[in-house]
């Protein structure tokens, strides 16, 4: 199994393993959630990545609904935009919307509201775009022990790397609850979502560089030899999660869906 990313292209290593393998599947189960929608409504994927769910819900709505993705990551844009040219991306940053009030009926953010680092603006921005009685539909992360591959990867990886500064599993169930009540969502309900992940090959390396270690005090040299430490030592987490010639661990994520009124 390919496990090691010296200089990853980040939106292909996203697109070419972990939509496959992680994020096709949640966004299939978030677009389901988000049911029923409109022929003509204004949807936007918020924190698109390479543009998954606005993907899966071109696929369920065909061409009546304006389906509109937005990244931080230009890079991201760039491939989403280069494999559903009939989509509309934007670059730009969650906490400053570039669209006007009331521009859209639906909101699907999956995976995006822990890496803000102003969640309360964010939360903010997505009411203020949302028309009256519009719906949001967002995913975060459980905590990471409630990730058993991630959580047993994520220990090889601290005794190698120190501290984790990783912030995909930073905002549970109650915070995320919170967080939108008070930017003035109402009828704010969270659900825990549990699927299973299968990665026929799995990025260990980038996957440990998404938990933000601080390795700025070693030399290239030495960072390299911690790196491939990690990526030895995860071979027997890998080799204890292998099914099938493939990586398969369930993950759970938070499910809340809330309403402007």
């Amino acid at each position: 199994m390919e496990s090691t990313f010296r200089q990853p292209d980040l939106a292909d290593v996203f697109e070419r393993l972990l939509v496959p393998s992680v994020f096709e599947r949640y966004a299939r189960d978030l677009v389901e959630r988000a049911r029923p929608f409109g022929p003509s409504d204004r949807i936007l994927d918020l924190g698109c990545g390479t543009g998954i769910v606005a993907r899966v819900l071109r696929e369920r709505l065909g061409g009546g609904a304006r389906l509109v993705g937005l990244d931080l990551s230009g890079a991201m844009i760039a491939k989403a935009r280069s494999i559903a040219h009939d989509i509309e991306w934007h670059e730009g940053n969650a906490t400053a919307l570039p669209f006007a009030d009331g521009s859209f009926d639906v909101v699907l953010s999956q995976q995006m509201l822990q890496f803000c680092r102003d969640r309360q603006a964010a939360a903010r921005e997505i009411r203020r775009v949302l028309a009256p009685g519009g719906r949001l539909v967002a995913s975060t992360w459980r905590p990471r022990e409630h990730q058993p591959l991630f959580h047993a990867l994520g220990q090889v990886a601290e005794r190698h790397l120190g501290q984790s500064n990783d912030l995909r599993w930073s905002l549970d169930g109650d915070q995320l609850r919170a967080l939108l009540v008070e930017a003035g969502f109402i009828e704010v309900r969270v659900e825990a979502v549990s699927l299973v992940e299968c990665h026929a090959q799995f990025p260990v390396r980038l996957s440990a560089m998404a938990a933000q270690h601080d390795l700025s005090g070693l030399d290239d040299g030495e960072r390299e030899r911690r790196w491939a430490a990690v990526e030895a030592d995860s071979a027997a987490v890998l080799a204890r999660f292998a099914d099938a010639g493939a990586v398969a661990s369930p993950s759970v994520a938070n499910v809340a869906i809330a309403r402007v009124p």
